[in-house]
């Protein structure tokens, strides 16, 4: 007669590791949960609410607003192709892996970015505010994940998946970087033809600041000093009311918060 030595641990599947589910070609219901909270529309409402990384006055001033635009633009691309992704996935095919090495470049741009700030994200936790700080961290990582799965979502040799790495981070970096180049040049120039032209110049460039995405904040201070030293009422008048189009705020209370 045959003993059986079966135990209740031996007919108990083994569980994968951590590690392993984490990055396994199936995700589960909950990770998709996550991903969304964290990849999708936390970080939207971070960008939304932002009091210091790239505008606000909850600091002296935002602590990386030269890199606004860039980074709105990285932000904008990353969640427009995770979300593809997400309601897609393995249907978009061989373009699965493109978007794949995109969402890897935005993980790094969002580690990074987590990086820079996290001496600003520990003093802030002071006044819990800083917990915002960490975000970029676990938005990285569900970047990476989703990257991954979209990069292996089919077989493909080493030299195909580098070239969609490569690919993606000039899409997902390169991309943004031209655009930020392009609406610092512009807005530059802009400012300039308002603080130095006729009226209608002023007129010419303000509709032509306006038809551009964003206009960094410091972008904006050269028209703040030219207003500070204006004598004539009118031109004072004029750099009064230009300002107040483009940022949507009284410059006489943007000067304030700042000599505060």
């Amino acid at each position: 007669m045959t003993t059986n030595n079966l135990t209740v641990e031996s007919l108990t599947p083994t569980r994968a590791p951590f590690w392993s589910r984490q990055f396994s070609a199936a995700g589960t219901e909950q990770q998709a949960t996550f991903d969304i909270a964290f990849g999708l529309i936390i970080p939207v409402l971070c960008f939304y609410l932002d009091p210091v990384v790239f505008k606000g006055d909850f600091l002296s001033g935002p602590i990386l607003q030269s890199y606004q635009v860039f980074a709105y633009g990285v932000a904008a691309l990353e969640v427009t192709l995770f979300m593809i992704y997400m309601l897609c996935g393995a249907r978009l095919g061989a373009w699965s892996r493109l978007i794949g090495g995109a969402l890897i470049s935005g993980s790094v741009f969002s580690l990074v970015t987590g990086v820079i700030i996290l001496p600003y994200s520990l003093m802030g936790l002071i006044v819990v505010i800083g917990v915002l700080g960490f975000i970029p961290f676990i938005t990285a990582f569900v970047y990476l994940r989703t990257g991954w799965r979209a990069l292996t979502n089919e077989a493909a040799a080493i030299g195909s998946l580098i070239n969609c790495l490569v690919i993606g981070a000039i899409l997902s970096l390169g991309v943004p970087a031209l655009a930020s180049v392009y609406v610092s040049r512009s807005a530059t120039h802009s400012i300039e033809a308002i603080i130095h032209g006729n009226p209608q110049q002023a007129e010419l460039a303000l509709a032509h600041l306006r038809r551009l995405p964003v206009i960094p904040q410091q972008n904006l201070e050269p028209l703040m000093q030219a207003y500070l030293q204006e004598k004539d009422p009118e031109r004072k008048k004029l750099l009064k009311n230009c300002y107040q189009i483009l940022a949507g705020e009284d410059i006489d209370h943007r000067i304030a918060i700042i000599n505060d």
